[in-house]
């Protein structure tokens, strides 16, 4: 994989470099799902996925996509804390990234 580019920053948009590890179409919406590179050979690669409505690459293909980043908050759960019994109640914030595509 080439090194990325200089591109000029935008709010809320990235640039992300990584190998296509599944593909799967929902209706109109291609979900692309890239594992990026570690940040050291110790670390564990983070793992996400992309909407868009064309295919960004085939499986094993490394690829740069440039997305919007959102995200939205998900449904609550029940916890309850193994130590002390105590019971919380969470919500977890879910991150999401659509390609810009022309």
């Amino acid at each position: 994989m080439s090194a990325p580019q200089e591109t000029k920053v935008i709010v809320n948009k990235a640039l992300l470099c990584g190998r296509v590890n599944a593909v799967r179409k929902s209706d109109d919406t291609v979900y692309t799902e890239v594992i990026l590179p570690s940040a050291d050979e110790y670390s564990q690669p983070a793992t996400i996925e992309i909407r868009s409505k064309k295919r960004l690459g085939q499986i094993g293909e490394t690829v740069q996509i440039n997305v919007s980043c959102g995200g939205y908050r998900g449904k609550p759960f029940n916890y309850q804390d193994k130590d002390t019994g105590e019971r919380f109640t969470r919500r977890p914030v879910v991150n999401s990234y659509m390609a810009i595509e022309d």
